[in-house]
């Protein structure tokens, strides 16, 4: 477990500014472990499927740019997905899908809320804290205000994986920002609001 320099709370303002304009979606697989809107970014597990983007890249494209400009300038650790919680509480749970070290930090204007390991509270308010989610028992402290965080972790995929974060771009094209990537034809391909990899439950293209 390692705690890294604190983090300038300007570093935050843009991705606050998205967020406040376009709240996350409650993620209805993450009641078990908390209350509040949580959504994953990057590489995740998609049921009997390959682990492949994550929706919420294309339906959040900007969001995802600026998550990754983030990741570029503060993370040091690898990850291969991105958990963004916005008023997430948690309650005592492992990451049993996350392998090895996770980056968190909290931001937001908000007082309490600290992440407590093992009945240790840390205070994650612009001050990242790496720890092994999976291994151990982790929760949020009550807070009030408006609290957000981010977790960069690696995935456990259920299958191997194929594709890599690196095979996708976040790109503006015609003044629309998309994902970028090449198919298994050598073909350019975007993802975007109007056009989606195929959902995993309906086999349909999510709009």
């Amino acid at each position: 477990m390692g705690v890294y320099m604190e983090v300038a709370e300007s570093e935050f303002t843009e991705i606050i500014k998205y967020l406040e304009e376009h709240p996350l979606e409650t993620n209805k697989y993450r009641k078990k472990v908390g209350d509040g809107k949580s959504q994953c970014f990057g590489i995740v597990n998609k049921r009997s499927e390959i682990p492949d983007l994550s929706r919420q890249c294309w339906l959040h494209a900007p969001l995802y740019r600026l998550l990754l400009d983030y990741a570029r300038k503060h993370v040091k650790i690898s990850f291969t997905g991105i958990q963004v919680n916005q008023n997430y509480s948690s309650k005592p749970h492992k990451d049993i899908g996350n392998l090895g070290d996770s980056y968190i930090v909290g931001f937001g204007d908000y007082t309490g809320g600290e992440l407590n390991v093992w009945n240790v509270n840390h205070d994650i308010r612009h001050k990242p804290l790496i720890f092994n989610g999976a291994e151990n028992l982790h929760w949020t402290q009550p807070w009030q205000g408006t609290r957000y965080s981010l977790v960069f972790h690696t995935l456990l995929p259920r299958f191997p994986l194929i594709r890599s974060l690196e095979d996708y771009d976040v790109v503006c094209v015609e003044n629309v920002w998309k994902i970028r990537y090449t198919d298994l034809d050598g073909e350019i391909r975007y993802l975007w609001k109007k056009n989606g990899l195929p959902h995993p439950l309906r086999g349909r293209k999510k709009s």
